[in-house]
């Protein structure tokens, strides 16, 4: 085999390639992108709240843990 068969040979799978990006990719569904509500600080209330229910649900994982 020449190296001009060699690149004869690979010419066809370039120009599918080539043909494949030709056509533009298609544009996003709107449901790929959420933009929701912007959500701001929690205040001092939801804080402790969080916190509260943070360390009763960490208090009853450890006594499920330890019961097993």
């Amino acid at each position: 085999m020449s190296s001009t068969q060699s690149k004869e040979e690979g010419r066809p799978q370039q120009d599918a390639r080539d043909r494949a990006l030709a056509y533009p990719e298609p544009a996003p569904h709107p449901n790929w992108h959420r933009h929701g509500p912007a959500y701001g600080p929690l205040s001092p209330t939801q804080q402790r709240h969080n916190q509260e229910q943070l360390l009763l649900a960490l208090r009853t994982h450890r006594t499920l843990a330890k019961a097993s």
